[in-house]
């Protein structure tokens, strides 16, 4: 049975690891910065929008555990 397995896994499994998914995600970051240097003010405003709500879902989380906490 484990010899099965490790059969299997030499054979279906990449022992490469999981850089090369960091290096996709680097190559989807290229538009991105094309963007800043294009729309650089609507970069700047959907920045601040996305910190905005970021700031608002944090508060209301922390308030949301700190409710849970004064009722147990």
């Amino acid at each position: 049975m484990i010899r099965a397995l490790l059969d299997y896994m030499g054979e279906h499994v990449s022992g490469d690891g999981a850089w090369w998914i960091l290096g996709l995600n680097a190559i989807l970051l290229i538009p991105g910065i094309f963007a800043v240097f294009f729309y650089p003010w609507e970069v700047l405003t959907g920045a601040a929008v996305l910190l905005l709500l970021t700031s608002v879902a944090a508060l209301a989380v922390s308030r949301t555990i700190r409710r849970r906490h004064r009722h147990a």
